[in-house]
């Protein structure tokens, strides 16, 4: 049950739903993160609407044996692998394979990476576009090195093509988008100039491409994607588990462990640590508490990772709305029938109808935050941190095992998150309202 968020929630184009892919080995078959330039790129291109893909390449036989197994995250991609010979690119080349049908036409590098953004912007456009880059970051000059210059900036090896202008071309296709450019007959998008803040991880991240790294950039062309899937606004556990969760996904990767392996793990561990809570383990239940908070992390990063998010990953989400309830009641029965705290499902009924404030609160910012393209400002961001959330009561309860007072941490549980729902409902009918203004 991969999450269904950045890259498998893609809205998919109307435009355009054919492209070409330059892919020749070794370059577009380098792997980086557990799977190839081009397993990557086939997996993205499926999310952002392509139905049909020709990988145009010298050594169609190497491509086409890396591409034989299955693969569902691009298998409803219609795939053929079609021989060019070993020169530049040209547009004969190009209008050879273009589909009879189409008008519009994707054509990509298969050695490069792209921030699917950047995909799905490219195919909303109405005129012959290339994706260009007028300010790369210094940070990642060395990673585009490779890449050709324009005047209007590095090409980023991705274009959307018209078909007449495509006719009136001839040549290596390189040299006439270039001309094309210069002529303004081509329109540049350019990366530089666009939103960096990404709904789906509720941060700020700029928009990123690249080509095939060299050996020395590899671990750094790693760690672009290993960050591009972190989501922002972490409350303070998560901000603790970060950091492992990114060590252990950079192996995880690199292994059949599939996303949805990773949900059924933490599914089954929160429930025995369901059963430890209402049976009174409470050491061994917060330490399988702790371990979930990592797991519960990991089947997102893993999915985003390797491009495998699926809608069934909603489902995913259920579950941690249902343990947000059972760890609490598991609690709750465990300290009133001991005896320990005989208003015990008083305090469980505020707790979870703060929650449930919470959660319409929430959401209002959110969705307010998404549709201004803000990232959450500055009281969202620390209620976040601190508020009341299932990785916080862990905590929580964990100090109050210490202190030899554990029943007294559904009542601070219960406080902790009213407080946070007092200041989130407001706030989120502000946003809304925010919202309401700017759009009339």
């Amino acid at each position: 049950m991969a999450k269904s968020d950045r890259l498998g929630g893609v809205q998919e184009s109307k435009m355009c739903n054919e492209c070409v892919i330059i892919a020749d080995n070794p370059a577009a078959l380098i792997e980086l993160c557990g799977i190839s330039m081009l397993e990557r790129l086939l997996r993205a291109l499926q999310r952002c609407g392509i139905k049909r893909a020709t990988v145009l390449s010298s050594t169609p036989k190497l491509v086409s044996e890396s591409l034989a197994g299955p693969a569902w995250p691009r298998a409803r991609v219609d795939l053929r692998v079609c021989q060019r010979s070993d020169e530049l690119v040209t547009v004969e080349q190009i209008v050879d394979v273009w589909p009879e049908t189409a008008q519009v036409l994707l054509l990509i590098r298969g050695d490069a990476v792209f921030d699917i953004r950047l995909l799905c912007l490219l195919l909303r456009q109405d005129s012959t576009t290339a994706l260009v880059d007028s300010a790369v970051p210094a940070e990642s000059e060395s990673l585009v090195a490779s890449a050709q210059k324009a005047s209007v900036g590095k090409l980023c090896g991705a274009a959307l093509l018209q078909h007449k202008w495509v006719l009136e071309q001839s040549g290596p296709f390189d040299k006439a988008m270039r001309a094309g450019l210069e002529q303004r007959a081509v329109v540049g998008l350019d990366v530089a100039k666009q939103p960096s803040y990404d709904p789906g991880l509720r941060r700020k991240l700029r928009p990123f491409w690249f080509p095939t790294p060299s050996a020395s950039n590899t671990r750094f062309a790693e760690n672009v994607l290993l960050d591009s899937v972190q989501k922002g606004s972490l409350d303070l556990p998560a901000l603790v588990h970060a950091p492992i969760e990114k060590f252990l996904i950079s192996h995880l990767c690199r292994t059949s462990i599939t996303p949805h392996q990773l949900t059924i793990a933490w599914i089954v561990l929160a429930c025995a640590t369901t059963i430890l809570f209402a049976l009174g383990h409470l050491i061994w239940g917060i330490v399988l508490a702790l371990v979930v908070g990592i797991l519960d992390g990991l089947d997102g990063k893993q999915a985003r990772i390797k491009v495998e998010t699926s809608k069934s990953g909603t489902l995913e989400h259920r579950f941690d709305s249902l343990f947000e309830v059972a760890w609490p009641s598991a609690l709750a029965y465990h300290f009133y029938t001991t005896g320990q705290l005989p208003g015990a499902f008083i305090y469980l009924s505020v707790l979870l109808l703060a929650e449930a404030f919470d959660g319409i609160g929430k959401a209002g910012i959110y969705s307010a935050s998404e549709k201004l393209m803000n990232e959450p400002g500055r009281l969202d961001r620390l209620v976040r941190l601190l508020g009341g959330r299932r990785n916080i009561y862990v905590w929580v309860l964990a100090a109050a095992v210490i202190l030899r007072a554990p029943a007294t941490a559904l009542i601070v549980m219960a406080g902790w998150e009213v407080l946070t729902a007092a200041i989130d409902v407001p706030h989120a009918a502000w946003s809304l309202r925010r919202l309401r203004r700017k759009k009339s």
